[in-house]
């Protein structure tokens, strides 16, 4: 047998060898896919602008609000918030009070005297220099821990002045805006968005 035939039948046995090879099957295994759910909490809040009834049950404070108010009057304006979310929030109130006549405004102070006042009752409030009351604690989420998830009452009266309200504000009309605001009381949302850190705020006795 010559170098040449010696080569090609070689070749061939090696050709032979690697089909072989290539038919044998190795040993494998896959695990089941695993799918994680994430689902995003809400932040969800109700400002409760209520009266208290004459069975001492909250009514919804009247839409059309109140006529034929007298100096020295006072009434039940009660001013809260709840937490209607699953995650733990902090809450911020604005008050805005105005008065007006006509199409136009008068003052709310009167030689140093508020015309009409809605005292602060609640704890845990604190007036911050940006105009809002903030909530010093954080808010359960309502689906966690209902009880933890109402404020104080920021307010529950508004009183109006006597002797010192003069003849200007006969038929004069006042209001008392309430805005509410919620964020998400972890990684420092509050500071972020507003600014300000609600547990840190000192709350004066």
């Amino acid at each position: 047998m010559n170098k040449k035939n010696l080569l090609i039948g070689s070749a061939l046995v090696l050709a032979a060898l690697l089909v072989v090879g290539g038919t044998m099957a190795w040993f494998t295994a896959a695990a089941d896919p695993v799918t994680n759910t994430f689902k995003a909490g809400t932040v969800e809040i109700e400002l409760h602008d209520v009266q208290m009834g004459d069975n001492e049950e909250e009514t919804t404070f009247p839409t059309a609000g109140i006529s034929n108010v007298n100096p020295g009057d006072e009434y039940d304006k009660i001013v809260y918030v709840e937490n209607t979310g699953s995650k733990a929030i902090y809450v911020r109130v604005k008050l805005t009070p105005a008065w007006t006549k006509g199409e136009g405004s008068l003052p709310l102070q009167v030689e140093e005297v508020d015309m009409a006042t809605f005292p602060i009752v609640g704890t845990d409030w604190v007036l911050h220099t940006d105009g809002w009351y903030y909530y010093t604690e954080p808010l359960a989420g309502a689906v966690v821990d209902v009880a933890n998830a109402v404020t104080t009452h920021l307010i529950e009266k508004v009183k109006f002045a006597g002797a010192a309200m003069t003849n200007d504000y006969q038929g004069a009309t006042f209001t008392l805006k309430v805005e509410a605001e919620a964020i998400q009381a972890s990684n420092g949302a509050a500071v972020d968005q507003w600014g300000v850190d609600p547990s840190t705020l000192a709350i004066t006795p």
